[in-house]
């Protein structure tokens, strides 16, 4: 018997970066963009597929495509247990014919993986437990980096606000914990944020892959070289994310544009004064495009390409805005799931 399961693709709206710090907010969303997988049990052993590859992984090296997965089976077994015979087949990955979107695709392997080591062990585990077990996972896998508000997105859906409680200080750390100790850890503090009915949201493929961990890994350079200039920037995104929060739950839709691009401008100066290119001259126009026709667009995620994420109020603006993107971009429709 085969079951079939998804997680959210993750969009970032505001606090990129400065969500690193413990406490400070990013906005993201899960959307309707989705990851999906089918479980079977009917095959001995363990085995994972990455099906636009045709990668396997069944205990050996792990291929590159199925890390974060792995790491988050291992785990999952290690807490739900007796589900050795299980079969999971990523069906898709986020991808734009080969090129990574910055979607959140690890985050929501992630979170497969524990819901299918789980669910084939009969286990009843709460979102709150799968959240954990999951981030654990990829915070690890990403060399103990990271705010996990990707991994929330692909678990709970929907524009949240999160807040980092993370305090493991390495991988070794982590891993050396029992797995009920991971799952009881809660290192996330996550609330709904609501929005206007008319909110609408774009994305713009800025036309390259970016690699989240070695910008963040510059960053956290920045950071520890200069801490006063980075609690400047830190403090300007922080800001814009806050009035981001407080212009959606109000409904002031001008200044919820004028949030996003004081976000935008944020990540470009924290960029600059970093060395990283964070705001690519690709993502720069798509966000003119936008702000020309109405709308507003920052990086969304870590920058240095992948997409520009676009926010627009009723259909009208958003296909005005849409018409001046698409003779330069892929562009795609997306919306909180």
């Amino acid at each position: 018997m085969s079951v079939r399961l998804e997680a959210c693709a993750k969009v970032f709206l505001a606090g990129e970066y400065a969500v690193l710090d413990r406490g400070r907010p990013a906005l993201v969303v899960g959307i309707d963009r989705k990851l999906h997988a089918s479980v079977d049990r009917s095959l001995r052993g363990l085995r994972l597929t990455h099906a636009p590859s045709g990668l396997t992984w069944e205990g050996g090296p792990v291929p590159e495509q199925l890390r974060f997965a792995a790491r988050a089976v291992r785990l999952a077994l290690r807490f739900c247990g007796n589900a050795t015979d299980l079969h999971l087949v990523f069906e898709d990955d986020l991808a734009l014919e080969g090129h990574k979107l910055g979607l959140g695709g690890s985050a929501a392997a992630s979170v497969l993986a524990v819901r299918a080591v789980c669910a084939a062990s009969g286990r009843a585990v709460g979102e709150d437990e799968v959240l954990s077990l999951a981030l654990a996972a990829h915070w690890v896998e990403q060399g103990g980096s990271g705010s996990g508000a990707d991994v929330a997105a692909a678990v709970l859906g929907g524009v949240l606000e999160v807040r980092s409680r993370i305090f493991w200080r390495s991988a070794e750390e982590v891993m050396a914990l029992s797995p009920e100790q991971i799952a009881a850890s809660r290192p996330l503090e996550v609330r709904r944020v609501r929005t206007p009915a008319d909110l609408r949201l774009l994305l713009a493929y800025a036309g390259a892959s970016a690699d989240t961990r070695a910008l963040v890994r510059e960053i956290r350079r920045f950071a520890a070289a200069d801490p006063v200039r980075w609690a400047l920037r830190a403090d300007e995104i922080h800001e814009a994310a806050e009035k981001l929060r407080q212009a959606l739950e109000s409904g002031d839709r001008v200044a919820a544009l004028d949030a996003v691009r004081m976000g935008g401008a944020a990540m470009a100066s924290l960029g600059e004064d970093a060395a990283v290119s964070l705001m690519t001259a690709e993502l720069a126009r798509a966000c003119a495009l936008a702000s020309a026709a109405g709308a507003a667009g920052k990086p969304s995620g870590a920058g240095g390409g992948d997409c520009a994420v676009i926010l627009a109020f009723g259909d009208e603006d958003r296909d005005r805005v849409e018409a001046a993107l698409r003779p330069h971009f892929p562009v795609f429709h997306v919306a909180p799931a």
